[in-house]
């Protein structure tokens, strides 16, 4: 296993324990205790775990920058864009929520006719591509550490459309309250993109599940599907398909 390999294991070990030693890292990649140590210094420096004395603590994920986000649980966000990705119709106009689980959806779109209002502007880059894509970039304020618009001016544009299909991310998820954000501009837009859309998508990894925010989005029946890589348990809607990696199970 390579290094990077190895360390974006152990960012994905913590999100899933919440915490761990260095014995129990050791031993599960095979590693030395002192490699283990060392790959722990690396991404404490990069600010994707905290150190605690013998081990180390996973930070709190939805408050991250998006930026160390995006080493969690890669492999996962890929997946779930692709599958996703298959799923959507030519000739959709879609609005993508902005976040590395939906900068994977748009990596693996189909190369059809589609329209695609996002506020994200790696999406935008990366869409900016494809001669079939009609791109809608709602500007704003730029936020340099989530790599999107926001702000009042943002919003007032993305209440003017109306889109066929919303795919969404989340900050928080949890049985009770719902889609949470923490931040309130994130809610905000999140809020206006399921309203303007005809169908609602969610798309988590598993790390975003049990939380909550401080900033209501949704509750869980606004989605007509839930895409994630692990059941959640949660009380999903007779009217919510619930999609996992592997299999497709209904509420």
């Amino acid at each position: 296993m390579f290094t990077h390999e190895r360390q974006q294991r152990i960012v994905a070990l913590l999100a899933d324990r919440g915490r761990a030693s260095v014995t129990e890292l050791a031993a599960t990649l095979a590693v030395s205790d002192d490699t283990v140590r060392r790959d722990l210094n690396t991404l404490a420096a990069l600010g994707l775990l905290q150190k605690t004395h013998g081990g180390a603590l996973s930070l709190d994920v939805p408050n991250m920058r998006r930026s160390a986000r995006a080493a969690v649980l890669p492999e996962v966000k890929q997946a779930l864009g692709r599958r996703v990705a298959a799923l959507v119709e030519p000739g959709q106009t879609l609005m993508l929520d902005a976040g590395n689980s939906l900068l994977a959806v748009a990596q693996a779109l189909p190369d059809v006719a589609l329209t695609v209002i996002t506020h994200s502007l790696d999406i935008a880059q990366l869409l900016s591509e494809r001669p079939q894509v009609k791109l809608i970039l709602l500007g704003g304020e730029w936020d340099a550490s989530q790599r999107l618009f926001r702000g009042a001016t943002m919003l007032a544009m993305a209440q003017q459309y109306r889109a066929d299909l919303a795919i969404m991310g989340a900050c928080a998820i949890h049985p009770v309250l719902g889609v949470t954000a923490s931040d309130e501009s994130d809610g905000a837009i999140k809020r206006t993109f399921i309203a303007g859309s005809a169908r609602r998508w969610l798309v988590s990894d598993h790390s975003k599940f049990g939380e909550h925010a401080p900033y209501a989005v949704a509750p869980l029946d606004a989605f007509e599907r839930i895409f994630t890589d692990r059941d959640p348990q949660l009380p999903v809607a007779p009217t919510t398909t619930l999609t996992l990696l592997t299999e497709t199970q209904h509420g």
